[in-house]
């Protein structure tokens, strides 16, 4: 691997943790909202979280 693409590697893995961060943000505060509205109990949300990732395998 040549230099010019390791650091082309690197800047994407730095976008990728950029995108990440902000989906992470954006559904922890969808979260909190559904709880604080009384939508949804943060155990429904992990119920549903566990069996999502059940099925996943």
């Amino acid at each position: 691997m040549t230099a010019r693409e390791t650091i082309h590697l690197y800047a994407s893995l730095a976008d990728v943790k950029e995108v990440m961060y902000k989906n992470t943000l954006g559904l922890t505060a969808l979260i909190e909202l559904l709880v604080q509205k009384g939508v949804i109990t943060k155990e429904e949300i992990a119920l549903t979280a566990q069996k999502l990732d059940a099925a996943s395998d």
